[in-house]
């Protein structure tokens, strides 16, 4: 009779087709990716812009990571005070509103 495999096993770090994994480099995908263009024609066509010049593209990315980076150091800040690790909806919420940009219209 074989003998049962354990599920330690099963957690060597290799494929099904045997070869090793790769270990992730630290980054996470979605800052890999980026602003793209198209996500900021979308913001720009909420906000009523027909045309963009291309000059706009570059100064736009700059603006809306700075100001994802700065939302997210205050949400950190407050994860750490609160001793959370999970983020909720409220705590983006409170970020927003140390910085006086106010969200209402979220339940």
């Amino acid at each position: 009779m074989p003998a049962a495999k354990s599920s330690a096993s099963k957690n060597t770090g290799r494929t099904k087709q045997g070869s090793v994994a790769k270990s992730s480099s630290g980054k996470s995908k979605a800052s890999t990716r980026g602003i793209t263009k198209g996500s900021i024609r979308r913001i720009a066509r909420r906000g009523g812009c027909r045309r963009l010049a291309a000059t706009v593209y570059k100064e736009a990315t700059t603006i809306l990571t700075s100001f994802v980076e700065n939302v997210m150091a205050d949400t950190a800040a407050l994860l750490e005070m609160t001793g959370r690790k999970t983020v909720r909806p409220a705590d983006i919420l409170f970020s927003l509103k140390k910085q006086g940009r106010t969200l209402y219209a979220v339940a």
